[in-house]
C-alpha cells in the first residue's frame, strides 16, 4: 500500500469514528421524525456536536503518542502532527456548536436558562465546560496562530490534556443536574469509551512512554561549533539504532547545565551510520546552552521518525531543494549518493550569505565525485529567491521527478506553490514538515 492510499485509509478511519455518534443517534435516537419541536431539534444538535467534537479531541491524544504504526499510516511523525493540529482545529470548530446548540434551544423564551450555559454559576458541572471550552480556544490558538519553540509547544499541550479532563467532568456531572436527557441509547458508554481512549492516551504520553521506551544511549565522542551552529557527533554506548538518512530523532541531553526535556533533530548523518550526527542551530534558550556539552556526556536517542529519503520512492530523477539550516537531512543522503549511482540529483542549496552554506565542502566533493549529483550554491542575498525559472534551468523539465524540500515554512510554501503551479503534481512534492526540527 502507498502512502497516498494510506494517508486516504487514515483519515478515513479518523472521520469514521468522530462521527460514530451521528450513526448511533440515528439508529438508537429518538428518530427524526420524533423531533418535533425547535427546543428537540437544537438540544439533539448541541448534543451531537458536543460528542463529534469530544471524539476528535480524544483522537488528537492518539495521534500525540508517536505510536510507529501510527506514523507509518500517515508517512511520517511530521505529518501525523499535520493532522493532529487539524484534526484539533476540527474539534474546536464542534465543540464550540455544543453549546451555541443548546443556548438556540431557549431563546427567545428563557433568556435566563440559555445564560445557565455561558456563565459561570453555582452548577460546577457547567461551570467545568465553560472552563475546557475557553481554556481550548486560548491553547489552540496559540498552538495554531503563534510560532514558538518546541518545548514551549510541548507544554501548552500538557494543558489540552487538563480541558479534556475538565470536559469529561463535564459530560458526566451535567447528566445529573440540568439535562436529563439521553439523545441516544447508549450514550453513557460511548462517552465512557471516548473518555478512557483520550485519557488513556495523554496519561501514556505524558507519565507512560518516557518509562516505557527503550531509548538509545549515546554518548557525544565529538563537538564542533561554528557561528551559530552546533555539529554533535554520538556513538552508542551500547547497541546503536537503525535509521536512514533525512529522517530526525528526538534527543535527551544528560548535562546539568541543560534541560532533562527531549528536544527533536534531524540527522546529518549517512543511514546507519557508526557515528550519529546533528547539527543544530541556535534558535532559542536550549539551543544556546548547546554550549555547555562536553564529549562524554549520555544522550538518550528516541526514533528514528520520518520517511524524508530518496530511497523511498521509485523515481530516480530527483530535485532537492534546502534552506538554511534545512540542509541537515540532505547531508547524509547526499553522502548516500555516492553508493546509488542509478540516482541523477538536481540540488539547490540557497543560504543568505556564503557563510551560512553548511556543509559546502562536502557537497562539492560529492558533485565533483558523482557525475549524477549536480549541486547550486544559491546566495540568495545576490540572487535574490529561488524562481521556478532558475529550478527549470538547473533540472529541465518538471516531468516524471520527485522534489524534496526543507527549509524555513514561507520557503517551503512559496516553492512548493510554484512548482504546482507549474504542473507538478502533489503526491510528487516531499518535504520535512516538522517544523520544529
Amino acid at each position: 500500500m502507498d502512502y497516498t492510499t494510506k494517508k486516504i485509509f487514515g483519515w478515513a478511519f479518523i472521520l469514521i469514528v468522530s462521527f460514530f455518534p451521528v450513526y448511533l443517534w440515528v439508529v438508537y435516537g429518538p428518530g427524526i421524525e420524533d423531533l418535533t419541536s425547535y427546543a428537540e431539534i437544537t438540544h439533539s444538535l448541541g448534543e451531537l456536536f458536543g460528542l463529534v467534537g469530544m471524539t476528535m479531541f480524544a483522537l488528537t491524544f492518539v495521534l500525540s503518542t508517536r505510536i510507529k504504526f501510527i506514523e507509518d499510516i500517515f508517512g511520517g511523525l511530521d505529518k501525523v502532527y499535520i493532522v493532529h493540529g487539524i484534526l484539533g482545529g476540527m474539534a474546536l470548530i464542534f465543540i464550540l456548536f455544543h453549546p451555541i446548540f443548546l443556548v438556540l434551544k431557549f431563546i427567545p423564551q428563557e433568556i435566563n436558562r440559555a445564560a445557565e450555559y455561558l456563565l459561570p454559576s453555582s452548577y460546577w458541572s457547567v461551570n467545568f465546560g465553560i472552563i475546557s471550552i475557553i481554556g481550548m480556544i486560548i491553547l489552540i490558538f496559540i498552538t495554531l496562530f503563534t510560532k514558538m519553540k518546541y518545548n514551549r509547544w510541548k507544554f501548552t499541550h500538557e494543558f489540552l490534556g487538563l480541558m479534556f479532563a475538565l470536559a469529561v467532568l463535564h459530560i458526566f456531572l451535567i447528566r445529573g443536574t440540568i439535562s436529563q436527557d439521553n439523545i441516544f441509547e447508549g450514550y453513557y458508554l460511548y462517552a465512557t469509551a471516548v473518555s478512557i481512549i483520550g485519557l488513556g492516551a495523554f496519561s501514556y504520553s505524558l507519565f507512560i512512554k518516557d518509562r516505557m521506551m527503550k531509548n538509545a544511549v549515546y554518548k557525544i565522542s565529538s563537538l564542533n561549533q561554528s557561528k551559530d551552529l552546533f555539529e554533535i557527533n554520538m556513538v552508542p554506548d551500547h547497541k546503536p539504532i537503525n535509521y536512514s538518512a533525512g529522517q530526525f530523532l528526538f534527543l535527551r541531553f544528560y548535562n546539568e547545565n541543560l534541560s532533562k526535556e527531549a528536544h527533536p533533530f534531524s540527522i546529518a548523518s549517512k543511514s546507519n551510520s557508526k557515528e550519529l550526527k546533528v547539527i543544530i542551530k541556535k534558535l532559542g534558550d536550549f539551543t544556546n546552552k548547546l554550549e555547555h556539552l562536553k564529549v562524554g556526556d549520555k544522550v538518550f536517542v528516541e526514533g528514528p521518525y520520518g520517511r524524508f529519503n530518496f530511497k523511498n520512492y521509485k523515481c530516480k530523477n530527483q530535485v532537492w531543494i534546502a534552506a538554511g539550516i534545512g540542509i541537515t537531512p540532505f547531508l547524509g543522503m547526499v553522502e548516500e549518493l555516492l553508493d546509488h549511482r542509478e540516482y541523477s540529483v538536481d540540488m539547490i542549496f540557497s543560504a543568505k550569505d556564503d557563510t551560512d552554506f553548511v556543509g559546502y565542502n562536502l557537497l562539492n566533493d560529492i558533485a565533483s565525485a558523482n557525475k549524477n549529483f549536480k549541486f547550486i550554491p544559491w546566495n540568495s542575498s545576490v540572487k535574490g529567491h529561488v524562481e521556478i525559472k532558475d529550478i527549470y534551468d538547473l533540472a529541465g523539465k518538471f516531468r516524471e521527478k520527485e522534489f524534496f524540500l526543507c527549509g524555513p515554512e514561507n520557503f517551503k510554501q512559496e516553492i512548493i506553490e510554484k512548482l504546482k503551479k507549474a504542473g507538478v503534481k502533489e503526491k510528487n512534492i516531499h518535504e520535512e514538515a516538522f517544523d520544529f526540527v
